[in-house]
């Protein structure tokens, strides 16, 4: 994690708070420059930057692992929403491993146009789109598991 710096101000009197380190049980943080080492109860959310996932085993009774973004070289864990109320998705048909990614982001995608291939108990099956539109995340990419129901794909619809 970069370091954030924020101010808080409690009771009229401000506080310049500073975070240098965070995970799921501990942060390193300063306040007006002294520094502390804090513990975390329940932060509310499922998953926290620093904490790694396990590697799933293939096969039906496996879970997906979390996705991953680059960010400066680094790669962390990101928890994403299932869902984005305002956009359209494409989600898993069925639980498997994505083998074959035939979009990129930015493209615009038709109806039942072929967007991946997912292989689930040693088959291959077409993953087509069942929304028309712009893609603006595809949030697997090739090798990831994934359960039924997860969101592959977020589109952003295109004028005419």
């Amino acid at each position: 994690m970069k370091e954030k710096e924020i101010i808080l101000e409690i009771k009229g009197k401000e506080y310049k708070i500073n975070i240098s380190k965070f995970s799921a049980e501990r942060a390193e943080i300063s306040v007006n420059d002294v520094p502390y080492s804090v513990g975390l109860k329940d932060l509310g959310v499922e998953e926290v930057a620093e904490v790694i996932p396990q590697q799933a085993p293939h096969g039906p009774e496996s879970t997906a692992p979390r996705t991953t973004q680059t960010v400066a070289d680094k790669s962390i864990p990101l928890h994403r929403p299932k869902n984005i109320a305002d956009g359209a998705t494409i989600a898993a048909p069925l639980p498997g491993l994505i083998t074959k990614i035939f979009i990129n982001e930015g493209d615009v995608i038709e109806v039942g146009q072929r967007v991946l291939m997912l292989e689930a108990m040693k088959m291959e099956n077409e993953v087509n789109a069942t929304s028309a539109g712009m893609v603006i995340d595809i949030r697997h990419k090739e090798g990831s598991s994934v359960n039924q129901g997860d969101v592959l794909i977020m589109l952003k619809p295109v004028e005419g």
